[in-house]
């Protein structure tokens, strides 16, 4: 580890050499200005396709309510409420003095006008939803009105911004003038960024192209009233591209908050003022858990008690011990979120000890493969209708973690009697594969990084979900989702959220083999009060578009650690146009295409 922080080192005093390290430096007091930084430079503010600037969405444009993806709660922002008045109504009520960085007051024109121009860009679809009318009440009251009875459970998720859905609130009187249809070319920086005239607490100054973006706090955002000053200043995010320059800039004090892999036990040991999520390895938060799949409709992967067995072999303790770093998770293809929010109302404990597996039993797993006929041969290898059982596992051929897994995973089915072949391939022949059917078992996350436990189910267990990658099939599913879809009522959401968790422990469709983590880590040496485990007050996901899950309510919660004003010269500006943290990245921006959600959550 000494080696790996001596090499991060190395790289930027060799980077200053040549050319590529720090350039057009500007100063800021640094007890006003809170660093952070991505690993592709800041070119696109376009606020309706997320642009790729920390903060566009939430700290510049805002929406009705925020998510907070760790915690599953919906906090009214410019919404002062939202609530069904009629079956197929719903009314959202604006906070009193909204306004807009120019002055201007924000009404429920702007959010009529918002939702609608969403839709006529092409970005949103509101009427597969069942929306047939946005109708303005007063200037504080809109009401959305369905065709029918609306999808509740899908229109929750329409509140907030974010990987295809919801919206952020723009002005009317500035966006009418724009012919939507240019929307999808326009950058908005240069003469375009005359056009970012947002409500929230900051507004977008600068972008130094290839090296930084630059927020500068709005000293008159009517949100100072309700939920305090914010007390950064200036936000800058640098770019900053691979992990080991992120390393150094934290152990020096030069980044306050970021999302890249680092030892952090090894980095505290030089500066003892970084901080994560959780105090003691991972460090990282478990956020997502990572599935093997299962092609249902291809025998013997058809049969429920060969999948089981399967379960039963996996060993998610190995796999964390001994491949990408992560955390047990729980029999159900839930995030941390869900699981607190959802687990003691559903009775988690009892439901998979009534219906689930044991993960690591491979005595239990042996006998139902014994039941099932599947002797072994004379070589140990299992086999079915008299040849030896072997199965493809599909994997991403640049997904480092998620092939270390499926080599212990090959281990761990060997002692079963039944041979895995580990088959890589690009991204896209990946989900070929999937969407063929050419498979027999495959890892992927897809549709279990969402924010409610319906959007999870109904990812993978409808017949048409966006993660059914195994072509799984349960009519008495698609019948609870379809009643789950009807309601609102918390009591009746944790019984459809129970009747399908017993589907999927009795049925195993797929089965969680290790909880992903999200690389996190923040400097308390200038800003303090950071989100982590026990205040989990915000979402550590600091990457562009997450800004209403949670990214924005961190930014926001941060306060000085001192009073004293001290000013730092820092920028970046690498010559490189890479557009993405460095290769094998199978994180957030990969989920995103798939299931509205990215995946840089993986140790490089």
């Amino acid at each position: 580890m000494k080696k790996y922080l001596a090499l991060a080192v190395m790289a930027v005093m060799l980077g200053s050499v040549f050319g590529f390290g720090w350039v057009n430096a500007a100063s800021y007091p640094r007890n006003e200005t809170l660093y952070t930084a991505n690993s592709a430079p800041p070119t696109n503010a376009n606020p309706f396709q997320g642009g790729n600037i920390i903060g566009l969405d939430g700290l510049i444009f805002e929406p009705l309510f925020m998510l907070n993806f760790m915690t599953g709660e919906l906090k009214p922002w410019l919404a002062e409420s939202g609530k069904w008045v009629k079956p197929n109504v719903f009314e959202v009520k604006l906070r009193p003095g909204l306004k807009w960085q120019d002055g201007k007051p924000l009404t429920a024109d702007d959010v009529k006008f918002s939702y609608e121009y969403y839709q006529e860009i092409g970005l949103r679809n509101w009427t597969k939803l069942g929306l047939k009318e946005i109708k303005v009440v007063d200037d504080r009251t809109v009401d959305f009105i369905f065709d029918g009875t609306p999808n509740y459970q899908l229109w929750k998720l329409q509140l907030f911004y974010g990987w295809g859905q919801g919206a952020l609130i723009v002005p009317k009187h500035v966006f009418q003038n724009i012919d939507p249809k240019k929307i999808p070319k326009m950058t908005f920086l240069g003469d375009e960024q005359k056009y970012l005239v947002g409500s929230g607490p900051y507004r977008l100054d600068e972008v130094v192209q290839q090296q930084k973006a630059i927020l500068v706090r709005n000293d008159d955002w009517w949100g100072d009233k309700v939920f305090g000053k914010p007390a950064p200043k200036y936000i800058i995010q640098l770019y900053v591209k691979d992990n080991a320059q992120a390393a150094n800039m934290f152990i020096k004090g030069d980044l306050d908050v970021g999302t890249y892999y680092m030892d952090i036990a090894q980095a505290k040991k030089q500066n003892p003022k970084i901080v994560s999520w959780l105090e003691e390895p991972p460090y990282f938060p478990p956020v997502a858990p990572v599935l093997l799949y299962f092609n249902t409709q291809k025998p013997p992967m058809n049969n429920p008690q060969f999948r089981r067995a399967i379960a039963m072999a996996i060993n998610p303790e190995q796999i964390v011990t001994n491949g990408p770093i992560g955390g047990k998770p729980a029999e159900i293809p839930f995030g941390t979120g869900l699981l607190e929010k959802w687990g003691d109302k559903i009775s988690l404990d009892s439901l998979v000890k009534e219906y689930g597996w044991q993960y690591g039993n491979i005595a239990e797993a042996n006998k139902i493969l014994d039941d099932l006929g599947m002797k072994k041969n004379a070589d140990g290898w299992r086999t079915y209708n008299g040849k030896v059982i072997e199965l493809h596992l599909v994997t991403c051929a640049g997904c480092s973690d998620w092939i270390s897994t499926a080599e212990i995973i090959q281990n761990q089915l060997r002692a079963l009697g039944i041979k895995v072949v580990i088959d890589k391939y690009d991204w896209g022949a990946m989900m070929n594969k999937y969407k063929t059917g050419d498979f027999d078992l495959g890892l992927h996350w897809a549709g279990t990084f969402q924010p409610t436990a319906y959007a999870v189910y109904n990812a993978l267990l409808s017949k048409d979900g966006a993660a059914n990658f195994g072509n799984y099939t349960n009519e008495k599913a698609e019948q609870i989702l379809s009643e789950f879809a009807k309601t609102t009522d918390p009591k009746e959401e944790a019984q459809y959220i129970k009747e399908l968790s017993e589907i999927w422990l009795r049925d195993v469709p797929a089965v969680p083999v290790y909880m992903a983590t999200l690389f996190y880590e923040a400097n308390t040496q200038y800003w303090t009060g950071w989100p982590n485990a026990n205040n989990p007050y915000g979402v550590p996901i600091f990457w562009a578009k997450y800004g209403t899950w949670g990214t924005a309510l961190a930014l926001l919660g941060v306060h000085s650690a001192s009073g004293t004003s001290t000013t730092t010269t820092t920028s970046t500006g690498s010559t490189s146009t890479t557009s993405s943290g460095g290769g094998g990245i199978c994180g957030p921006v990969l989920i995103v295409a798939l299931a509205a959600v990215p995946l840089l959550m993986r140790r490089r």
